[in-house]
């Protein structure tokens, strides 16, 4: 792989980063919170240059996987399927770069869905699993969701004539997030479904 002048200036602003974080005996939750940020911008740097270099490869076995691999999303029945492979932040332990890596990862693989409910009001059920008992899923921030289907234009808009949305929260030994949207007009039918 043939790193480019961006990724190397984006690879030596993150060791820069590193250096001013372990160089220190004690920092700041402001600071700490700014390096994730330089972080997870280089993460999804080096995503960006991983994906062009597997479109210029021809077997899958030459091409780098990532963990991004992770985030899936399918259309199938009316329906929009994406599963998030992590439980959504609660609100007392929001980070801006947990915000960013969901909505960006959320954005990259509904791209392709682009356009697919800009026209009708959608209905956006989300699913959030956790490995501990007795959670409040009104504590789970899923604003992440809606900005990412905004960014990929699969909704035009999250205001109140747009979309509405509703939470569900359950254990799992496995943390991660399931959202379908689709047409408002069908959320009667589909929480029927859901729930028997």
């Amino acid at each position: 792989m043939i790193i480019s002048d961006k990724l190397k200036k984006e690879f030596l602003n993150l060791q820069e980063s590193i250096d001013l974080i372990t160089n220190k005996n004690s920092i700041l939750d402001i600071q700490l919170e700014n390096f994730l940020r330089v972080f997870e911008k280089a993460r999804y740097n080096l995503l960006a240059e991983i994906k062009l270099y597997n479109n210029n490869k021809e077997f899958e076995y030459e091409k780098i996987k990532t963990i991004n691999d992770e985030y899936k999303a399918e259309f199938s029945n009316n329906v929009l399927k994406i599963y998030i492979p992590e439980t959504m932040p609660s609100y007392k332990n929001l980070k801006t770069h947990t915000y960013k890596r969901v909505l960006l990862n959320v954005a990259e693989v509904t791209k392709q869905y682009s356009n697919l409910f800009t026209d009708t009001e959608v209905f956006i059920y989300v699913k959030v699993f956790d490995n501990i008992l007795g959670w409040d899923i009104d504590n789970k921030d899923i604003k992440a969701i809606s900005d990412a289907l905004i960014t990929s234009n699969v909704i035009k808009d999250d205001n109140l004539s747009k979309m509405f949305y509703s939470a569900k929260g359950e254990f799992s030994e496995t943390p991660h997030t399931e959202v379908y949207v689709f047409d408002s007009k069908k959320v009667t039918q589909f929480l029927e479904k859901s729930i028997s």
